[in-house]
């Protein structure tokens, strides 16, 4: 330790030689040569240089106009830079601007791309010369504009428009800042606790029809999908729900304390032999690939039962993925036995819609945030169902600006120093 040290200090030092010897040599080297020494730097003589600005329309009253096409604005940011012109003897400058919207939605079905051809007729009614270019999750609107006292046109201001969903979410949301080309969290040390808090919602009991299918799939903040095995739907959903951004799991289904109550195709029963709980959980597995954990649905029996529980997380384990306990049972094992596997695992905090009511749900999703902003991270899960897409929906600007980052589950369980379940369920 005591070499790192010494090494350490030794790269600082020469570092700092180095900034010594590139300012104060050259003010040596200077005082010893004389102030009638040239090295190649010429006086440069004052320029007066006129700044002109070329005409843009004035952005600040589409705030409005895009509210009322259902678009809330979440961040904007504006850049302008000086672009040299004009000949040596008369230099001048025209201003350059750019300006990133990031939109939000304030509900599903909204169309941004329809509503800007829109907004594109009507500025092309009124004159203006536009360059439309598609980008990652919107579009770059471009203004062109002759400059005051030249029949030069530029391109004036450029107008980006970004739609926010999960994938730019943590970019817009979160507080990374661009370094060298990559993204940088600078408040990654203290994720997880009440200095950047984290909230994970799972949706549970995908697979079937469901009117909430769609909202949820649009919802523009990250959601964890929990995916029920082989039915009609649940490969559809699924590839949805990943190209949409968000993350997924299989929602294992497991025998309840009810054992009268249907499993469905690809359920674990505590009296399978471990060979079977195997081979189900495999094939459940292989037909998500997409699948990065696994969560129990129902089985308040099974995860009370140590034998079958060290079945289930002994595979989930050596496929390389974590499991979510949903709670459905007080005398749950899942984090003993996991604990003694070395398998991540992550607990539920709380249902939010025991109650099928829009408010009643909303207030349990304030209860997560409570509870996050608290201790720093926060568990709930909800429902496939119109109830919870639409108080979900409805929650979109608190949820935005509560201070707690919304993330998938695998991050509230891993960081960039690895797997932090176990520390966290304690």
């Amino acid at each position: 330790m005591q070499l790192q040290l010494d090494t350490k200090k030794t790269c600082i030092m020469a570092l700092l030689a180095l900034f010594a010897f590139s300012s104060l040599g050259f003010a040596v080297f200077g005082l010893i040569m004389g102030p009638d020494h040239r090295i190649g730097l010429e006086r440069r003589s004052e320029v007066e240089v006129e700044i002109r600005r070329p005409q843009v329309p004035d952005l600040e009253e589409f705030v409005q106009v895009w509210h009322g096409a259902g678009y809330d604005l979440f961040k904007r940011e504006q850049n302008c830079q000086l672009q040299p012109a004009g000949q040596a003897a008369e230099p001048w400058a025209w201003i350059q601007c750019r300006e990133q919207w990031v939109l939000v939605p304030r509900e599903p079905g909204l169309d941004l791309t329809g509503f800007l051809f829109q907004l594109c007729s009507a500025f092309l009614e009124e004159g203006w010369a536009l360059q439309l270019e598609a980008a990652e999750y919107g579009y770059t609107l471009g203004f062109w504009s002759h400059v005051q006292g030249s029949s030069q046109r530029v391109l004036a201001l450029e107008w980006q428009l970004e739609e926010l969903n999960p994938r730019n979410y943590r970019e817009h949301a979160a507080g990374l800042v661009p370094v060298l080309g990559e993204y940088f969290d600078p408040l990654g040390f203290a994720r997880r606790t009440p200095q950047a808090p984290v909230l994970a919602i799972i949706i549970d009991d995908w697979g079937h029809h469901s009117p909430a299918a769609e909202p949820l799939i649009a919802f523009p903040l990250p959601l964890t999908v929990a995916v029920l095995p082989q039915l009609d739907l649940t490969v559809d959903l699924a590839l949805e729900a990943q190209a949409a951004g968000h993350e997924v799991i299989l929602h294992q289904p497991m025998e309840a304390l009810d054992t009268s109550l249907p499993l469905g195709p690809g359920g674990i029963y505590r009296e399978m032999e471990p060979g079977e709980v195997d081979a189900v959980l495999r094939d459940n597995l292989a037909r998500l690939p997409m699948a990065v954990g696994v969560s129990n649905h129902m089985g308040s029996l099974v995860t009370e039962d140590p034998q079958a529980m060290e079945s289930i997380l002994r595979t989930v384990g050596e496929q390389g993925l974590f499991f979510v306990d949903s709670r459905t049972s007080s005398r749950s094992v899942v984090a003993q036995t996991a604990g003694e596997l070395g398998v991540p695992y992550g607990v539920n905090d709380l249902f939010i819609d025991n109650e099928n009511d829009p408010e009643q749900i909303k207030g349990q999703l304030r209860a997560g945030l409570s509870l996050a902003q608290r201790r720093g991270y926060a568990v709930v899960i909800g429902h496939v169902r119109p109830a919870t897409a639409q108080a979900l929906w409805e929650m979109v600007p608190e949820l935005l600006s509560s201070g707690v980052e919304l993330v998938p589950i695998s991050r509230v369980l891993f960081s960039s120093g690895g797997y932090n379940g176990l520390e966290l369920q304690q």
